[in-house]
């Protein structure tokens, strides 16, 4: 008996007909591994368009950094410095371009002062009081309220002196006015360097 003798065609179960040879019995069964494969292929097709998607959709950022010696920040009341030692690449700033992307390098490129945080709103002149010190009238101005860093003039309406300074961690700032005239008054207005403008009346003795 040949093993590829012609099979009597019957009935299946569940409808059709079993295959009337076994090479057409083994190219169904070739077929269906074949879409079998192909359906997992067409899976892993999908899954690497989506991914590759979302990577596309991405942002990408190279945050600014230094490649260098040493050093780092000192502070002290409302200062701050900071820097480096021995930056390589300490040369004038060259930009990198690529779509829409940019690389610049050289000595603290891309550093940059922080940003004006403008006035609190509740800056003011705490007092304006002037009294005799060992023999000689001293005003001294109190100023509250301001953003830590900041700076504020203090003129006097009576003859223009003004005294500079700068607010402290606490918001606060002062200043004094030496050797004022006896009988000396006026207005003490201050400007803090956000704007903001207040005034105190002041008298001496």
């Amino acid at each position: 008996m040949s093993a590829s003798m012609k099979l009597i065609a019957a009935p299946a179960i569940g409808g059709g007909t079993v295959p009337e040879t076994v090479e057409s019995a083994r190219a169904e069964a070739c077929g269906a591994r074949n879409r079998r494969r192909l359906g997992a292929c067409g899976l892993a097709c999908v899954a690497w368009f989506l991914l590759t998607g979302s990577a596309a959709a991405q942002d990408y950022a190279i945050f600014w950094f230094t490649i260098d010696g040493g050093g780092g920040a000192g502070t002290g009341d409302v200062y701050e410095l900071s820097g480096t030692i021995g930056q390589a690449d300490a040369g004038p700033a060259i930009a990198m371009t690529g779509g829409d992307f940019e690389l610049s390098g050289g000595f603290w490129s891309g550093a940059v002062s922080p940003p004006d945080e403008g006035c609190t709103g509740d800056e003011k002149v705490k007092k304006a009081r002037c009294r005799d010190r060992n023999g000689e009238n001293q005003l001294k101005v109190s100023l509250v309220g301001g953003r830590p860093g900041d700076t504020f003039t203090v003129t006097l309406s009576s003859d223009g002196d003004t005294k500079d300074g700068a607010i402290n961690a606490r918001g606060k700032g002062k200043t004094k006015f030496n050797n004022r005239p006896p009988g000396d008054a006026g207005t003490a207005t201050a400007e803090w360097g956000c704007g903001a403008v207040e005034e105190k009346a002041y008298a001496c003795p």
